[in-house]
C-alpha cells in the first residue's frame, strides 16, 4: 500500500479547512502516485478538456435575452460521491492516529480528480439536453442554467430531478432559485442591468497583490499560480485583461518545479503596471455585450501617413499633423497606424461606453495586432496597452477590419491634409453636405498613460 501525507488548506469565506491527500508527495513530485498519472491520457484515450468558463454562462444569457433568470444547483461534497475502482485503493493510502486508512472516493489532491468530476457533470449536461433540450454550464460540481421566465422554474427543477436520478447529492443551502441575479464562478450576473460584478474586497485583495509584485525581483512557482489565478478571475469579466494573462501563462510554463525560483523579466512587470493602473480605477462591475459583432454600435475610421494623421465617427472629424515628439522617433507606418487608432479612442472613449465599435483601417498589420493582441514592434506593444487599457476602463469593444485605401477614402483624406490644398478643399465639401463638425486635439492625446 502507499501512504502519501495528509494535509490541509483553509476554505474561502469560512474558518473550515479541506483535507488534502498529498499524492504529489516526493522530490519534485517524482516517484508520487500523481507522477504515475499520465496529464494526457484517461482510460487509453486522450484527455480534452476545457471547462467552462463566465464567457459560456453569457453566452447561455445571450440567447435567452435581457431579464432572463438564471439559477444553479451545487454538488455536495462532489469529489466524495465519485467511487475509486477497488484495484486502486491501495495507492491512495494514509496514516491517522496510528491507523492506516485507503480512500474509496475520489481524493482530493488527485491529479485526474477533477478531470472525472467533469465528466460526470458533462453526462448531467448531456442528459439534458438530450431528453430535455435544456442547455446548462456544468463547471466541476457547480451546474448553472438559464432561461426565458416561462420556463426557468420548469428548467431549475428538472435540473434537480436528473441529479436525484443519477444518485448525485445536492448541497441545498448552495442551491439559487430562478432570478434575475446570481453568482457563478465567484461573479455576480445580472440580466436586467447586463452586468458582471466584483466585489471590492475581492478586487482590493487582487490590487494589493500585484502591487507587491511590483517591487519583487525573483518568485516561485507556486507565487505565480496564485497570481494568474487572480487575475484570471478578474479577466474573466475584463476581456481586454486576457492579453496581460497570456505573458504570464507563457512564462508559467518555463518552471520546471516547485522549488525553483526564477528573476522577474521586465516584460511580466510592464502587464503588471497595466494591472496596477486599470484595478486602481476599475469598480469591479463590467457590462455583458448580448449583441453579436454583425450590428456593431459604432463605426470609426481612421488613417496615417508619416506626416499624420485622421479620424472620423458619428459626424465628428480630426485631423492634425503628429507632434514633434512623435515625428523624431521616426515610427514606421504601421505604429503610426495603431497610434492613429489609439488616439481615435481617446478623443470617443467619453461616448463609447458600453459600445461594440468596428474601426475601420487600411493598414493590415494594425488591424491584425488590434484583433490579435500581440506584436514584437515595442512602441506598438505600448500603444496596444494603452488601447486596452481605454477599452477596459470605459467598458467598450472593438474590432479591427481592413479596408483598401480606396474603400477608407474619407479617413484617407483627413490623413493627408496637410499635404495638398486640393484634399482638405473636397472633404471640406463633404462635411457642409453632411454636416460634420471638426474636433481639436491636443498633443497630450499622443501620450501614454504610463510607460508600459
Amino acid at each position: 500500500m502507499v501512504i502519501s501525507p495528509l494535509n490541509s488548506v483553509p476554505k474561502k469565506d469560512t474558518l473550515d479547512r479541506r483535507v488534502i491527500l498529498d499524492l504529489s508527495f516526493g522530490v519534485d513530485g517524482e516517484d508520487s502516485v500523481n507522477s504515475h498519472i499520465s496529464k494526457d491520457l484517461y482510460l487509453g484515450n486522450p484527455i480534452k478538456v476545457s471547462y467552462p468558463s463566465v464567457d459560456s454562462l453569457v453566452e447561455l444569457i445571450r440567447r435567452k435575452g435581457s431579464g432572463s433568470l438564471c439559477f444553479k444547483r451545487d454538488l455536495k461534497r462532489a469529489y466524495r460521491q465519485i467511487p475509486i475502482c477497488p484495484a486502486d485503493w491501495h495507492l491512495v493510502g494514509f496514516s491517522w492516529e496510528n491507523h492506516i486508512f485507503f480512500d474509496r472516493v475520489l481524493s482530493m489532491g488527485l491529479r485526474s480528480a477533477a478531470y472525472i468530476c467533469q465528466r460526470v457533470t458533462n453526462t448531467v449536461s448531456f442528459i439534458l439536453e438530450a431528453h430535455y433540450d435544456l442547455q446548462i454550464v456544468n463547471y466541476l460540481d457547480d451546474l448553472a442554467g438559464c432561461d426565458v421566465q416561462e420556463k426557468a422554474f420548469d428548467a431549475y427543477a428538472i435540473l434537480g430531478e436528473v441529479l436525484d436520478n443519477c444518485g448525485l447529492e445536492e448541497s441545498v443551502e448552495k442551491a439559487a432559485p430562478p432570478s434575475t441575479s446570481m453568482v457563478f464562478l465567484g461573479i455576480l450576473f445580472d440580466t436586467v442591468s447586463c452586468t458582471l460584478s466584483i466585489t471590492k474586497d475581492r478586487l482590493e485583495e487582487i490590487l494589493y497583490l500585484v502591487k507587491s509584485w511590483l517591487q519583487k525581483e525573483r518568485c516561485s512557482l507556486r507565487d505565480l499560480q496564485s497570481l494568474l489565478g487572480k487575475l484570471h478571475f478578474v479577466s474573466s469579466c475584463v476581456r481586454p485583461g486576457r492579453i496581460f494573462v497570456s505573458r504570464l501563462l507563457v512564462w508559467l510554463r518555463t518552471f520546471g518545479g516547485q522549488n525553483i525560483t526564477k528573476r522577474v523579466p521586465k516584460y511580466i512587470k510592464l502587464d503588471l503596471v497595466w494591472w496596477s493602473k486599470f484595478l486602481d480605477i476599475y469598480n469591479g462591475v463590467s457590462m455583458m455585450f448580448l449583441i453579436d459583432w454583425s450590428s456593431p454600435d459604432c463605426v470609426l475610421s481612421c488613417d496615417s501617413t508619416l506626416i499624420g494623421c485622421g479620424g472620423i465617427c458619428n459626424g465628428r472629424y480630426f485631423h492634425t499633423v503628429f507632434p514633434a515628439f512623435i515625428r523624431r522617433q521616426q515610427l514606421h507606418i504601421n505604429a503610426l497606424e495603431l497610434l492613429c487608432v489609439m488616439v481615435c479612442l481617446k478623443v470617443w472613449a467619453s461616448v463609447l461606453k458600453g459600445s461594440r465599435i468596428v474601426i475601420y483601417c487600411d493598414n493590415s498589420s494594425s488591424v491584425t495586432v488590434l484583433n490579435s493582441g500581440a506584436c514584437r514592434n515595442t512602441f506598438m506593444q505600448s500603444c496596444l496597452r494603452e488601447i486596452c487599457f481605454l477599452t477596459a476602463s470605459h467598458e467598450f469593444q472593438v474590432k479591427g477590419r481592413h479596408l483598401s485605401g480606396e474603400a477608407n477614402r474619407i479617413a484617407d483624406m483627413l490623413s493627408r491634409w496637410d499635404m495638398s490644398p486640393g484634399v482638405s478643399t473636397e472633404f471640406l465639401k463633404l462635411a457642409r453636405v453632411n454636416a460634420w463638425k471638426e474636433i481639436e486635439l491636443d498633443d497630450d492625446l499622443f501620450h501614454f498613460t504610463s510607460p508600459w
